[in-house]
């Protein structure tokens, strides 16, 4: 697994198949760190998403952190907030009382 981030203070929950990695993070979390880790752990996983760019070229941190706001959905609930392909692979963002980063491909 990908190291932790210093803007965190416990590791990222979660799963994984064949086709689908599924990581939660526990706020206050950058979100661009939980992204950009889960998508570490999926090239990983899976070489075929190792094409270039590299994953930290790929992601503009600053865009990404500024898409969400505080109060961006209710304690509760996780809300599809971002989606976006990288290589093969459809990386969903949900946001909500953690920040859930889903990565999927073609199995």
């Amino acid at each position: 697994m990908a190291q932790s981030s210093p803007h965190r203070e416990s590791e990222p929950t979660g799963w994984s198949t064949d086709s689908q990695i599924v990581r939660e993070f526990d706020r206050p979390v950058r979100v661009s760190d939980a992204v950009i880790e889960t998508l570490m752990e999926a090239v990983e996983d899976w070489p075929e998403l190792s094409r270039s760019p590299p994953v930290f070229e790929f992601v503009d941190a600053d865009k990404l952190d500024g898409l969400f706001k505080t109060r961006t959905v209710e304690e509760t609930s996780h809300m599809p907030s971002v989606e976006f392909l990288f290589q093969d692979a459809l990386v969903t963002v949900m946001y909500a009382s953690t920040v859930r980063v889903i990565v999927e491909r073609d199995a």
